[in-house]
């Protein structure tokens, strides 16, 4: 059974977000990857440069680490909540 995922829009200095909740099974793996792994925020920021410039210093400013798992990159902000921020298909 897959876990119901919600869509919420943020809005953030003008730019608008789409920010999806993250079920607790998939925090808690990030928290295990990001504990072990390098930090790929620096990553995230040069993927997003070129074809989301604003999105990229949203990532830079807001985040505080940034994790990838199975073809998507998942950042973390201050208060410890993961957002999926870009993905791959």
């Amino acid at each position: 059974m897959k876990p119901d995922i919600k869509q919420i829009k943020v809005k953030q200095e003008n730019l608008a977000i789409e920010d999806n909740a993250i079920p607790e099974s998939l925090k808690k793996t990030l928290d295990t990857i990001a504990a072990k792994a390098a930090d790929r925020k620096d990553e995230v920021v040069n993927v997003l440069s070129n074809e989301q410039p604003a999105k990229s210093r949203m990532v830079d400013d807001s985040y505080i680490q940034c994790t990838w798992w199975e073809g998507c990159y998942y950042c973390q902000d201050e208060d410890k909540n993961w957002h999926r921020v870009k993905c791959f298909t």
